[in-house]
């Protein structure tokens, strides 16, 4: 009741190494049957159809909708533990159980309903994002159409906020005293049992390999325990209909990237 458009999706890896009819296609689709290895794993991976409701790269028909329709996605999941599924939507964001995001978790033998209103017209990805599915060809699209025309009270008008943000690697200890750290996480602390440790071993240059091992533990369990008091960061402020515009510099000496979850991207 309530809904405009209503889809089923089911993200499911079918093996077709099982199927009934592999030899007759072996035989109807190669050059020579008699060079096919069964048990290649890579002929094996080729077989490996993954696909929503039996479609593939992008070509599942009739996922249509209007702007500011009120549309619901069954979404299923079925086959195998290989069967887990990091369902994604471009360009709108669902309410599910209450939550505002852009994708959910989705699990063999396992469904779930997400509820949505779009409010940008365009043609959009739904994809499972999991490496090897999307590759796999566990990719989709959905249509969101201008149908009725919009009011100019309906029409949101928010600021341009402009944000720059750096990837930068700095060597930081997250917590210099960690005193407190064994009274509010109920742990002893690493620092003390290392340092009753090292007064025990002989000078640096002194050192067997075992007793080096123990120290460069004492070091790295120390960080880790600084860890537990990191934080996230930076906060970014706007406000419902505003726009966020993020220029990303990546500094750091390997890849990264930023991604906005539960808001329109």
């Amino acid at each position: 009741k309530g809904i405009d458009k209503e889809f089923y999706l089911l993200f499911s890896i079918f093996d077709e190494n099982d199927s009934w009819y592999l030899n007759k296609n072996i035989e109807a689709f190669t050059g020579d049957p008699s060079k096919v290895d069964e048990k290649d794993p890579d002929f094996m991976e080729s077989n490996k159809m993954h696909a929503v409701n039996g479609y593939l790269y992008g070509n599942l028909p009739g996922l249509a909708m209007c702007k500011n329709d009120k549309v619901s996605w069954h979404l299923i999941g079925l086959g195998s533990h290989y069967d887990m599924h990091g369902v994604h939507f471009q360009g709108n964001t669902i309410d599910l159980r209450g939550t505002t995001r852009d994708g959910l978790a989705l699990f063999p033998h396992l469904s779930g309903t997400a509820l949505m209103q779009p409010d940008r017209v365009g043609t959009f990805k739904v994809v499972c994002r999991t490496f090897d599915h999307f590759v796999g060809g566990m990719k989709h699209l959905y249509e969101v159409s201008g149908c009725r025309s919009t009011t100019r009270a309906q029409q949101q008008h928010g600021a341009i906020r402009l944000y720059y943000i750096s990837a930068e690697e700095v060597e930081w200890d997250y917590a210099s005293n960690k005193s407190s750290a064994p009274k509010i996480y109920n742990i002893s602390s690493y620092e003390e049992r290392c340092a009753a440790r090292s007064q025990l071993l002989p000078e640096e240059g002194e050192l067997s390999a075992a007793q080096r091992v123990v120290s460069v533990l004492c070091r790295k369990a120390a960080l880790i325990t600084g860890i537990l008091y990191l934080n996230l960061g930076p906060l970014l402020h706007a406000e419902v209909g505003d726009s966020v515009l993020i220029v990303f510099k990546n500094k750091a000496s390997r890849p990264y990237s930023i991604s906005a979850h539960g808001i329109e991207e």
